[in-house]
C-alpha cells in the first residue's frame, strides 16, 4: 500500500472511531447518522419546504399530554439531496444545503422528530435512569441534582450544563426549579398515570479532548416500579439506560421507618410505600431477567435519599457512627475521589446489611456495578404536612451522578486520603 493510501486509511479509520450509532433520547429508536432528518431552515412557498403540521412529533407530544407544536418548517430527508449538498462534521451527517441556498443544521429523530443534540453520533447517548418506590424523593432528588449540577458541580469540573432546548429549560426551571429552591413548595410526586419526557442536558468539558455529554434524566413514577404492566410498556428507557439511580427512602426500611419517624417527631404515614425489595423484584422481572447473564452489568448507584432523617438515630441500634461521613458535606473536584466514596459506600452496606440483609444481598448478586451513597436533597427535613421546604442544602447530591460518569470514563477518579 503506498503512502497517500496508508494516509487516507488512517484518515478514514479516525473518522470511524468518532461515529457512534445513536439513540433517540426520547423514543429510543436507534439509528445510524445519515438516517437523520433535519428541520428546514426557512418556510419557503416551494414543494416539500412548506409549514406543515407534523404529525410524527406530535404523535409523540399527545403520549405526554402535550399540546401540539403547530405548523412547522417541513421535516426534510438526506435521501433527497446530492452529495454536494450534504455537510459533514468529522464524517458525520450534520447539514443540508437546499435549493434556495438554506442550510439546514437542526437534526431530527427519524421516529418521533425530536431533535436530536448536537454532539449525537460524536459519542455514546447517555441515559441516567431514576427509579425507587413512591415516596422515595425522586421528584425532589431530581430538581436538586440538576440545580447542582448547574451552579456547583460545573465549576468543580469545569463544565457546562445546558439544557439541549429552550422548552427543556423553561420546564425544568417553571415545573421543578421554581417552585422548589425559588419558592419552597415541596414537589407532588410523579403521576403513573402520566408519562414523564426526559429532562435532557449537554454536558461540555473546557478540555476539548473530552467528548461532549447528551444526558437524559428520566423520573420513573413509584407506582410504576411494582406494576409489570406499566414497567414493560413505559419504562424502556431503564433499558437503553447507561446508568441507573435506584432511590431508597430509609423509612421505606420497616425495621427501621417508624423509630426514624418517633426520634425525628415526623407523624405523615409511608406505610402505603413499596418496600425496597419489591421495587428491586419489579426491576429485576421486567429488565434484569431480561439481560443474558440474569445480572445487570448497567453502573447502578443505590441511593439512600434523606439521609438528614438518619442523625437523630446515631449509633442506637447499630446503623450509623454519629459522625457518619454520609451527614458531612463533600464536594469532589477535577476527579472523582474514590477514597471518599467508598468511605461512605461501607457505611451506607454497614446501614442496609443490618435494616434488610436480603435487600442487600439482592443488591450485590444482582448488579455487577453496585455503588453505595447517601444524600439529603434539601440538607433538611421538609414541613410535609404543608408541602413547605424551609430551607435548601443539599448534602452530597452529585456524588451518586459523579460515580456514574467515573464508571462510564468520562472523568477521571483517584484516591485521595
Amino acid at each position: 500500500m503506498g503512502l497517500f493510501k496508508k494516509r487516507k486509511a488512517a484518515i478514514k479509520r479516525a473518522k470511524a472511531e468518532y461515529i457512534h450509532e445513536i439513540v433517540c433520547l426520547y423514543c429510543f429508536q436507534n439509528f445510524s447518522h445519515d438516517q437523520v432528518l433535519f428541520r428546514a431552515a426557512k418556510v419557503i412557498d416551494a414543494e416539500g419546504y412548506r409549514a406543515e403540521v407534523d404529525h410524527a412529533l406530535d404523535g409523540y407530544r399527545y403520549q405526554f399530554h402535550m399540546g401540539t407544536a403547530g405548523e412547522l418548517p417541513a421535516a426534510i430527508s438526506p435521501g433527497e439531496f446530492s452529495e454536494a449538498n450534504k455537510g459533514y462534521v468529522r464524517g458525520i451527517l450534520s447539514s443540508l444545503k437546499d435549493d434556495y441556498g438554506n442550510v439546514s443544521a437542526s437534526r431530527l429523530c427519524p421516529y418521533c422528530h425530536n431533535i436530536i443534540p448536537p454532539g449525537a453520533g460524536f459519542s455514546p447517548s447517555t441515559i441516567i435512569s431514576f427509579v425507587g418506590a413512591s415516596q422515595a424523593g425522586k421528584s425532589v432528588y431530581l430538581t436538586s441534582l440538576i440545580h447542582t449540577l448547574k451552579t456547583v458541580t460545573s465549576h468543580n469540573f469545569d463544565v457546562f450544563c445546558t439544557p439541549i432546548t429552550n422548552e427543556v429549560g423553561w420546564r425544568f426551571k417553571y415545573d421543578y426549579e421554581d417552585p422548589l429552591i425559588e419558592n419552597g413548595h415541596l414537589l407532588d410526586p410523579t403521576q403513573k398515570e402520566r408519562l414523564q419526557e426526559p429532562l435532557i442536558f449537554t454536558f461540555s468539558f473546557a478540555d476539548g479532548g473530552k467528548p461532549e455529554i447528551n444526558i437524559a434524566f428520566f423520573d420513573v413514577a413509584g407506582e410504576g416500579m411494582v406494576d409489570s404492566g406499566y414497567m414493560d410498556i413505559f419504562a424502556a428507557h431503564i433499558r437503553n439506560s447507561s446508568g441507573v439511580m435506584f432511590l431508597v427512602d430509609p423509612q421505606q426500611f420497616k425495621a427501621i421507618g417508624r423509630k426514624v419517624q418517633l426520634m425525628n417527631h415526623l407523624d405523615y404515614d409511608i406505610s402505603a410505600a413499596s418496600e425496597p425489595m419489591e421495587v428491586l423484584s419489579g426491576l429485576v422481572e421486567n429488565y434484569i431477567h431480561k439481560q443474558h447473564s440474569g445480572i445487570s452489568d448497567i453502573p447502578t448507584a443505590m441511593v439512600l435519599t434523606k439521609s438528614d432523617l438518619l442523625t437523630a438515630m446515631g449509633y442506637e441500634g447499630g446503623y450509623l457512627r454519629q459522625n457518619s461521613r454520609i451527614f458531612s458535606r463533600y464536594n469532589h473536584r477535577e476527579f472523582f475521589n474514590l477514597t471518599e466514596a467508598r468511605i461512605v459506600g461501607y457505611e451506607v452496606d454497614d446501614f442496609i446489611r443490618t435494616a434488610d440483609p436480603n435487600f442487600r444481598n439482592a443488591l450485590t448478586r444482582r448488579f455487577a456495578r453496585l455503588g453505595l451513597f447517601a444524600v439529603s436533597a434539601l440538607g433538611a427535613h421538609p414541613d410535609v404536612v404543608h408541602k413547605r421546604v424551609a430551607n435548601f442544602a443539599p448534602i452530597r447530591v452529585d456524588e451518586p451522578f459523579l460515580w456514574i460518569l467515573y464508571q462510564l470514563g468520562f472523568i477521571d477518579g483517584a484516591e485521595v486520603v
